[in-house]
C-alpha cells in the first residue's frame, strides 16, 4: 500500500514537473515572438525614419541623415515646374541652420547671373543648371551642389524644391510663410495642422530630407523666435568677388568649435593634367568658412590621385569638418609618409594639410 503511495505520489510530482517544464518552455516561447517582433519593429521604424522622405520620383537621394549637429545647410529651390526635369530655377535661396546659437540665415541666391559651373560643365546660370546636369544622367541637384561648393565654398547638405503650384498648396496648410520668423507657422495653434503640412510637403515637394530630418528641423524652428532669424539678399558681386561672398558667411556663423583648436592648415595643388590654377587659393576659402585657418598654400609637388586629408591627429575637428565639407575619404597620418618622397616639405611641419586635386 506503501509503494502504491509513493508510486502515485512520483506520478503526481513527475506529471507536474512535466507541466511546468511546458509551461516554461511555452513562456521561452512567447518571449522569443515577443523579442523577434520588437526587434523587427525596430527595424522597421529606424528604415522608416531614415528612408527618403518625398514620394517624387527623379530625385537625387543622398544614405546619410542631411540634418548635422553643429550646422545644416539646405537649399530653397523654386521651380518652373517641379516634375519636369529641365526646369528652369525661378529662386534659389540657401538656409543656414546654426544648432549651437539657435540662429538661421536664409541667403538668397542671384539666379541670373553668370558663373562657372563646377566638373567642367562650362558657363552658364542658376536658373539653367538642372537643365543642364540632367542631360547628363540625371545629374542635376549633383551639378547644382557642386557648383555652390565651387562658388561659396560651402556644403550643401539637402535641398527642398517645389514649383509655385505646389508652394501654394503648402501655405493653405500652414498659412502665409513668414521667413523671419518660421515658428510662427509651428506656434500651438498651428499644431493640429502639422500632420496635414507634413503630408502635403510631401506630396508637393522633392527633396532628399529623411524623416528624421524634417523632425529635426521642424524641432529646431519651434525654438527659433523672430529675433532668431537673418535674411541676406545676394547680389551679382558675392558670386563673382569671393572676399564679398565669404566676409559675410563668416560673420554669420557660428564657428566657435573650429576655432578654439587654433589649427592652421596647410592647403595644397596637387592637381594634375593639367595643374589647376588657383585650386589651393579655393581650398583656402573652404578652411576658412568653417572656422580653421590657412598657414599658407603651395603645390603639393606630388601629385595626389584624390583630395586627401595629410595630419597627425584625425580626431581634430578641423579634420573632421574638412571631410565633411569635401567629403573626403582618403585621411593619412604624417608619419606613413616617407620624407624623402618629393612631397613638399610643410607637410611634414604643420597638423593638418589639405591636398586639394579637383574643384
Amino acid at each position: 500500500m506503501a509503494r502504491k503511495k509513493r508510486s502515485y505520489r512520483y506520478r503526481k510530482n513527475n506529471s507536474a514537473s512535466r507541466i511546468k517544464r511546458k509551461i516554461k518552455l511555452f513562456g521561452f516561447a512567447v518571449l522569443s515572438v515577443v523579442i523577434s517582433v520588437f526587434i523587427l519593429l525596430g527595424i522597421s521604424v529606424y528604415k522608416f525614419i531614415n528612408a527618403p522622405f518625398t514620394s517624387a520620383s527623379n530625385v537625387y537621394q543622398n544614405d546619410s541623415n542631411v540634418w548635422k549637429p553643429d550646422n545644416t545647410n539646405v537649399l530653397l529651390i523654386l521651380l518652373d515646374d517641379r516634375n519636369d526635369k529641365y526646369s528652369e530655377i525661378k529662386k534659389l535661396g540657401l538656409i543656414n541652420f546654426d544648432i549651437p546659437t539657435k540662429r538661421y540665415t536664409i541667403y538668397w541666391v542671384p539666379v541670373d547671373t553668370e558663373i562657372d559651373y563646377a566638373l567642367n560643365y562650362g558657363k552658364g546660370t542658376f536658373s539653367r543648371i538642372l537643365a543642364v546636369g540632367n542631360t547628363d544622367q540625371d545629374r542635376g541637384i549633383f551639378l547644382l551642389n557642386k557648383t555652390i561648393l565651387k562658388t561659396l565654398a560651402i556644403k550643401v547638405d539637402g535641398y527642398i524644391a517645389v514649383d509655385q503650384d505646389g508652394l501654394n498648396k503648402i501655405t493653405d496648410v500652414s498659412g502665409k510663410i513668414n521667413q523671419e520668423d518660421l515658428s510662427s507657422s509651428l506656434r500651438l495653434r498651428n499644431l493640429p495642422n502639422l500632420p496635414k503640412l507634413v503630408s502635403t510637403f510631401r506630396n508637393n515637394a522633392n527633396t532628399n530630407l529623411h524623416l528624421s530630418d524634417i523632425k529635426s528641423i521642424i524641432g529646431f524652428i519651434r525654438n527659433t523666435s523672430e529675433t532668431s532669424s537673418s535674411i541676406e539678399s545676394l547680389t551679382k558681386y558675392h558670386l563673382i568677388d569671393s572676399e564679398n561672398w565669404d566676409s559675410l558667411w563668416q560673420s554669420k556663423l557660428d564657428m566657435s568649435g573650429v576655432k578654439k583648436e587654433a589649427v592652421k592648415v596647410f592647403v595644397a595643388n596637387a592637381s594634375k593634367d593639367p595643374k589647376i590654377p588657383g585650386l589651393a587659393t579655393w581650398g583656402a576659402r573652404v578652411v576658412k568658412n568653417i572656422g580653421a585657418s590657412v598657414l599658407e598654400t603651395q603645390n603639393a609637388f606630388v601629385d595626389f590621385d584624390e583630395d586627401t586629408i595629410i595630419t597627425d591627429n584625425t580626431d581634430l575637428e578641423t579634420v573632421k569638418k574638412l571631410a565633411q565639407s569635401l567629403g573626403i575619404k582618403n585621411i593619412i597620418n604624417v608619419d606613413d609618409l616617407n620624407q624623402n618622397g618629393g612631397y613638399n616639405l610643410q607637410i611634414f611641419r604643420t597638423s593638418v594639410t589639405l591636398v586639394i586635386t579637383k574643384f
